[in-house]
């Protein structure tokens, strides 16, 4: 994993953080002693050796997708991973207001994160490089993005945005016929 390279302004607004400034530095893991930051830690093979689901996860795009494909719809001869009802808990709002790290409307669910961009009974979830993988049930797609960067400030890549509306047009072409 490459560190990210923000500008001295992104850098300055980066440490400045949200409403409350001191959990920018527990998200990013600069409040433990030592401080080991997420790109270091990203790159330490203790996290990959015990395999935290929150930052143990090693995959490529792919294998992100296969698994999100997996949980909402049958994959060669298997079944899918859960069952109907247990998806839309997973995208249904449980933690309404503000993220108290990045100051925006809080869309957390069970573990996952709701997708609005994609339907209303899409779930997934970003990561602090900016890669992400989310499953939407209505229309079957699943999606995938890893990085091999950090981008800033972290969360969320802005080409997350492009590759889903291209997919989720593409879907639609498909339901209409016209693709």
């Amino acid at each position: 994993m490459l560190e990210m390279l923000p500008t001295p302004e992104r850098a300055e607004a980066l440490v400045a953080g949200g409403p409350l400034p001191e959990l920018p530095a527990v998200a990013f893991n600069a409040h433990r002693e030592p401080p080991m930051d997420l790109v270091a830690q990203a790159n330490h093979p203790g996290p990959r050796e015990l395999g935290p689901a929150s930052t143990g996860g090693i995959g490529s795009a792919r294998g992100v997708a296969a698994l999100y494909a997996a949980a909402i719809g049958p994959v060669g001869s298997r079944d899918a991973l859960l069952k109907p009802d247990t998806g839309a808990e997973f995208a249904r709002l449980h933690t309404p207001g503000q993220d108290a790290v990045t100051a925006d409307p809080d869309h957390s669910g069970l573990g996952f994160e709701q997708q609005p961009a994609v339907g209303p009974e899409a779930f997934g979830r970003c990561g602090a490089a900016g890669g992400q993988g989310f499953a939407d049930p209505v229309t079957g797609i699943a999606y995938g993005c890893t990085r091999r960067r950090f981008g800033f400030p972290g969360g969320l890549a802005p080409e997350n945005g492009r590759l889903t509306a291209a997919g989720l047009g593409v879907a639609r072409g498909l339901e209409s016929g016209q693709a």
